[in-house]
C-alpha cells in the first residue's frame, strides 16, 4: 500500500505546556496520538515514550525476532495486527517503570490511538479517549469507541449525545497507558480501500467540535492533508482551544485492490499480560533500552527532549 501522512500539534489557548505526542512512520505505514495525562511535564513524558517505544518495536530490525500472537490462545487477528499490539503493551510496560521509578512522575500515563497499514488491512488499535475516524465519500464515520465514563453512559442511554458535550466528568478515562503493569487493548482490523482518509486525534479536537464540523473541513480540504490537519487545529482553537489538541491524518493513495484481501472484524478487546507475555515485554524492553545504553531523564529534561517526526509524500494535486 502506499500512504501519504501528515499531522501537527498545538498547545492550545489555555494550557501551559503541550502533552500531546504524535509520529508518522512511513517505514511501517504507521501513525499514531497520545495524550499524556499527569502534569507538566509528566504528561509530555508519557505520550512522547509511548510514542517512542511504539516506533522503536515496529522498527527494531532483524535483531529481534516477533514474540508471536499475544496470548495466542485468546486471539486470532493476523501478524502485523499482533505487532502492534506487542508494540503497545511494550508502551504501557515502558510508561509504568518510568512513573514507578521517579517521584515527581508517579501516576502520570497516556491515552493512545495507533492506525497501522498492512497486508490490505488497516488495523486500529486505541486505549482511552483519543480518537480515530474514517472519511470516505464525504462521510466522517468514527472507528474507535472512547474508554470513558462518558462513552459508558451514552451506551447505558443514561444520558444524551447533548448533555454528554456539556457532562461535568465528559474527562474521566476509564483506560490508560501507563498507570497499570499491563492494559487492555482494543483492535480492529478492516479492509484498506484507495481514497480511505483515517484521521487521528486527541480529545482537544473531538472534545471541542463536533464530528460534523470535523467531516465539513475536511471536505473543505479533499486533496490536501496537510492544509486540513491544520485547518482542524484552527477549529478548535477558534473554538476556544480549552486543551492541547493533535491531528493525524493517513491517506492510502493505492491500496492495491486490498478489499478483495482483507476482511472486515468487529472490534477485539486483547486482555491485560499473561504472566507469560509480561516477561516477554520485560525482556523486550531491556533489548529495545537497554539500562546501560540510556537512563531517563527528569520531566523538565525529558519534556524538550521530543522524537523526530518523519513526514511523508503528499497526495499529487491532480488527484
Amino acid at each position: 500500500m502506499q500512504i501519504a501522512m501528515r499531522g501537527a500539534t498545538d498547545i492550545g489557548q489555555l494550557r501551559r505546556a503541550n502533552e500531546d505526542s504524535f509520529g508518522l512512520f512511513p517505514q511501517c505505514n504507521t501513525v499514531i496520538v497520545c495524550d499524556g495525562m499527569g502534569g507538566h511535564a509528566a504528561g509530555e513524558v508519557a505520550s512522547n515514550r509511548a510514542v517512542e517505544t511504539v516506533e522503536a518495536f515496529l522498527l527494531r530490525g532483524n535483531g529481534f525476532p516477533p514474540p508471536g500472537p499475544p496470548d495466542a490462545e485468546r486471539t486470532s487477528i493476523p501478524p502485523d495486527a499482533a505487532d502492534l499490539v506487542w508494540a503497545i503493551r511494550l508502551a504501557n510496560r515502558r510508561v509504568y517503570q518510568i512513573a514507578q521509578s521517579q517521584q515527581q512522575m508517579m501516576g502520570m500515563g497516556t491515552t493512545l490511538v495507533a492506525v497501522r497499514f498492512s497486508g490490505g488491512a488497516v488495523t486500529i488499535c486505541h486505549v482511552g479517549d483519543s480518537r480515530a475516524y474514517r472519511f470516505r465519500d464525504g462521510q466522517l464515520v468514527p472507528v474507535t469507541t472512547d474508554h470513558s465514563l462518558v462513552a459508558e453512559l451514552l451506551t447505558r442511554n443514561e444520558i444524551t449525545p447533548e448533555q454528554a458535550r456539556t457532562f461535568s466528568e465528559r474527562n474521566i478515562i476509564t483506560r490508560a497507558l501507563g498507570t497499570r503493569p499491563s492494559v487492555a487493548i482494543d483492535v480492529r482490523v478492516v479492509p484498506a480501500a484507495t481514497g480511505d482518509w483515517y484521521m487521528l486525534c486527541s480529545d482537544g479536537l473531538c472534545g471541542v467540535i463536533g464530528d460534523e464540523q470535523i467531516a465539513t473541513v475536511l471536505a473543505a480540504h479533499r486533496n490536501d492533508p496537510e492544509q486540513a490537519v491544520h485547518a482542524l487545529i484552527a477549529a478548535a482553537n477558534d473554538a476556544g482551544g480549552p486543551d492541547n489538541v493533535t491531528v493525524a491524518i493517513a491517506v492510502i493513495v493505492e491500496a492495491n485492490d486490498a478489499r478483495d484481501t482483507a476482511t472486515e472484524r468487529e472490534t477485539e478487546t486483547i486482555p491485560e499480560s499473561s504472566e507469560e507475555a509480561a516477561q516477554t515485554e520485560i525482556a523486550f524492553l531491556e533489548k529495545l533500552f537497554p539500562p546501560t545504553a540510556s537512563s531517563e531523564k527528569s520531566p523538565d529534561d525529558a519534556a524538550t527532549d521530543r522524537i523526530p517526526i518523519i513526514p511523508a509524500d503528499l497526495l499529487p494535486n491532480d488527484k
